[in-house]
């Protein structure tokens, strides 16, 4: 029989117990793992189940205004470029930055041409003049013959019936009465030739004061022609062309601009923007030199475009124009702000229910639903009814929500 070695034996059981102790290690170990593991899984669903339950929301605010690039200028301008149709330049009668009022006297044309032309039909004038003079004169002398040859005529008469008589009563009287008849016969032909004289005399000074009120029509044109005066059609101030009277006759430049002192703002505004604005529709102008605001009301816009779409632009611009309350120095930039007055809610804010429209308003963490009025524009609601100035929507809320719930929101 053999028999084993007892330190041999020994080793061999410790060997064993050793290999027993590594193995529930292992097992230990596992099991620690997939408990870490589980733990993980439960609190990351968790973390999700409580992130699902936070929601977004939109503070209810009226749009920014829009914003317009302008400049100010002059609500009015006069420019008055040379004519040569007037003559020369004779006199500047105003100086550089001078205040004005409405017909002022701003500068003066000479035409020598008309000055020329005046002076011929003055002495055609005093031509024509003269002659009525004269048939003036014979025209009175004429009266006068008539007259003396009437008076004539009267006392030929008178004188030829008392011949008549006598001659019945007196025989011889024969001689005497031929001769009353010859006057009386000479001093009918003195009364026609009279009478002819007045009617000449008067035909001729009819034509010749015809003849002179044209005159006097041409005369009239001819010297408002001679010295043509420029004025002033509103109240401004002068901004005159400095260079000297033969040069102003070759410039392209005006002579003189007036600029009104009321003034206006010009501001473009896109095809995209341009059915928001309105005219008689407040604004608000800032002045990009300062942090001054002014007040002030769309005039005019203009329903033609100055800029049409082409090659690297986007859109058509048109030209409005804005008249602040206050002055403005000519010039100066501006920027002119258009609050159109609305509300926008993003579409996620919204559900319809049977028709109606629905929001969730967050209330310090409490839900109020509550029904509102809107109207759909591009990809946002219109508010027209049911909500105030920073009240809090949720955004995209879930169908389980019900009015009064607690919910925890994020702001962005």
């Amino acid at each position: 029989m053999k028999v084993k070695d007892k330190k041999s034996s020994n080793r061999s059981f410790l060997k064993r117990v050793g290999e027993r102790k590594g193995f529930l290690s292992v097992g230990i170990i596992v099991v620690l793992i997939l408990v870490f593991f589980i733990a993980q899984h439960f609190q990351s669903s968790s973390v999700q189940s409580e992130v699902e339950e936070i929601h977004s929301v939109h503070i209810v605010r009226e749009e920014d205004p829009i914003l317009f690039e302008g400049i100010v200028k002059a609500s009015e301008v006069q420019e008055e470029y040379y004519d040569p149709s007037k003559g020369v330049i004779a006199e500047i009668l105003v100086e550089d930055g001078q205040e004005v009022e409405e017909e002022t006297e701003l500068f003066t044309y000479t035409n020598e041409e008309n000055q020329q032309l005046l002076n011929e039909q003055n002495r055609q004038y005093s031509r024509l003049k003269e002659r009525r003079s004269e048939a003036e004169t014979a025209l009175a002398n004429a009266k006068d013959a008539l007259t003396t040859a009437n008076a004539n005529i009267k006392k030929s008469n008178q004188n030829v019936q008392a011949l008549a008589e006598t001659e019945e009563e007196n025989i011889g009287m024969d001689a005497e009465f031929e001769v009353a008849q010859t006057n009386l016969m000479e001093y009918e032909s003195d009364k026609a030739e009279a009478e002819a004289a007045i009617e000449s005399a008067e035909m001729s000074i009819r034509d010749l004061n015809d003849q002179m009120e044209d005159i006097e029509y041409e005369i009239g044109n001819l010297r408002s022609g001679v010295t043509t005066t420029v004025i002033a059609d509103f109240s401004g101030i002068v901004e005159l062309n400095n260079a000297d009277e033969a040069s102003l006759e070759s410039s392209e430049q005006p002579i003189i601009r007036l600029l009104s002192k009321d003034v206006k703002v010009e501001a473009t505004v896109s095809e995209y923007d341009y059915n928001k604005i309105k005219e008689e529709s407040p604004v608000q102008i800032s002045l990009v030199t300062s942090d001054k605001q002014v007040n002030g009301t769309i005039n005019q816009i203009s329903s033609l475009p100055i800029q049409a779409g082409v090659e690297g632009s986007s859109s058509s611009r048109y030209l409005f124009t804005v008249i602040p309350e206050e002055p403005i120095q000519y010039g100066f930039s501006v920027q002119v702000g258009f609050s159109e007055g609305v509300i926008y809610l993003p579409q996620s804010a919204v559900i319809e229910e049977d028709g109606t429209k629905i929001i969730f308003v967050n209330a310090d963490g409490i839900v109020e639903r509550r029904e509102v009025e809107v109207h759909e524009e591009s990809n946002f609601y219109v508010l027209d009814a049911g909500l105030e100035i920073d009240e809090e929507v949720l955004l995209a809320p879930h169908s389980e929500l019900a009015d009064g719930d607690e919910v925890m929101v994020m702001y962005d």
